[in-house]
């Protein structure tokens, strides 16, 4: 027995079905990620670029900062000093008017002991010589030899010994000694 079936057959369409992907898309797709990856690697070498830069920046910040601190402290220093200097000058000025004011004060018989004392100290010890002396110092130069008594020096009145100077004459030379240089080798320049 026959049967009769019938068999349909489905219209061809120009459809594409759904579930397959079609070439441009598959195109498209690559290309996208293509882009994308490009894109990716130029953000990554900007980023890159950037901390660079930055890291440049912070360097040549700190490089300017500590130029412009040293600068500053460099000119502290430099005041500091110009008032150091400025001090010390006004010190000085201060001590040598102090000092000079009182050793002009001191009368001639301690102004010829100082000095008497500092000839015995540059001849230690004490060797034959002459001492001369102005006329009008004799007296108290003979008082403190007298006190010394073991000084082997010989005094001798001199006129043309200016006052409060003496002159220490050995074999081997002289030396000179008054107030007035032994003042100024004793106060300070206000220079120094």
């Amino acid at each position: 027995m026959f049967c009769t079936q019938k068999i349909e057959l489905c219209a061809v369409t120009t459809d594409i079905p759904v579930d397959l992907i079609p070439r441009e898309m598959l195109a498209d797709y690559t290309h996208a990620q293509q882009l994308l990856e490009q894109t990716q690697a130029h953000a990554q070498a900007l980023l890159r670029q950037a901390e660079i830069q930055c890291e440049r920046m912070l360097v040549n910040a700190g490089q300017q900062f500590w130029q412009q601190a040293n600068t500053q402290l460099q000119r502290w220093e430099s005041e500091r000093q110009a008032m150091h200097d400025q001090l010390e000058q006004a010190a000085t000025a201060v001590i040598n008017t102090a000092l000079r004011s009182f050793l002009d004060e001191a009368p001639p018989a301690q102004r010829l002991t100082a000095l008497l004392s500092k000839l015995l100290d540059a001849q230690m010890p004490p060797i034959k010589a002459t001492l001369r002396c102005h006329p009008q110092d004799r007296e108290p130069i003979e008082q403190y030899l007298a006190r010394l008594r073991d000084v082997p020096w010989e005094l001798k009145v001199d006129h043309d010994c200016p006052a409060q100077s003496l002159m220490l004459e050995t074999e081997d030379g002289g030396f000179h000694i008054n107030w007035a240089s032994a003042l100024e080798h004793l106060i300070l320049p206000n220079g120094r």
